[in-house]
């Protein structure tokens, strides 16, 4: 599967391709030892989850960074609409699911957390769009702006994006849903990468709050916070 991911990509011409490897048992390193051309950032332990792209990302110099997932391979047709994207002037180009998602009633805990987070922060047009999901792409600008770091919490690198005011957009559409690999770990209500995501959330929204204040930045009205304190004084009649 990892050949067809990386021959897919080269397809697209790109200046640098940058293969992280870890804890791979299934001979992916000999598959892509034997394509030219290939970065490989070899770990024989797991780095877990998301980690692999932050190292990654502090390799490549090239202006634009497609981020795919090993596991799987997509068309460099549907790949080169989130090149094009971030080569228009987009910093984080994300994967619309949009309609492939079926009615909001449902939707999963996580699906409905990516939501939340983009309305949250003011982009209610991006429905669930997320950088936890692939394909996405970013600027170069975007990785400077947002720290390497952040990419191994990759809700917590969107919310800085875009509470930094950095040009956050849908940069194609591609199922990977129905394609996505399923393994003990990721089926099953409250299963183990489902809770991952749901803390990677709350991590996002802690982290933009830390700058924008806990209503991140959103108006309170006229609302009297200190009449609500337990030791105000009360009016009596």
């Amino acid at each position: 599967m990892i050949g067809d991911v990386v021959r897919e990509a080269k397809k697209l011409r790109p200046d640098e391709l940058i293969v992280v490897l870890n804890g791979c048992m299934d001979g992916s390193l000999a598959v892509v030892r034997s394509i030219p051309g290939v970065t490989i950032l070899h770990y024989p332990e797991p780095l877990g989850h998301d980690v692999g792209r932050a190292a990654g990302a502090a390799m490549a110099e090239s202006d634009i960074l497609l981020f795919l997932d090993g596991d799987l391979a997509i068309p460099a047709r549907d790949l080169a609409p989130f090149v094009d994207a971030v080569r228009r002037g987009a910093d984080v180009a994300l994967n619309g699911l949009g309609r492939r998602l079926g009615p909001f009633s449902r939707w999963d805990d996580v699906t409905r957390m990516k939501a939340f987070l983009n309305r949250a922060l003011g982009r209610p047009d991006l429905g669930a769009a997320s950088m936890t999901a692939v394909p996405h792409a970013l600027s170069h600008r975007a990785l400077e702006r947002i720290g390497t770091a952040a990419l191994a919490v990759p809700p917590k690198a969107q919310a800085l994006a875009l509470a930094s005011g950095l040009d956050v957009r849908i940069g194609g559409s591609v199922d990977v849903i129905s394609r996505n690999r399923l393994r003990e770990t990721n089926t099953g209500r409250g299963n183990p990468v489902s809770r991952l995501i749901l803390g990677d959330h709350i991590e996002a929204l802690r982290a933009v709050m830390d700058g924008a204040g806990p209503r991140l930045g959103h108006h309170d009205a006229s609302r009297r916070r200190d009449l609500a304190r337990r030791d105000a004084p009360c009016a009596t009649g």
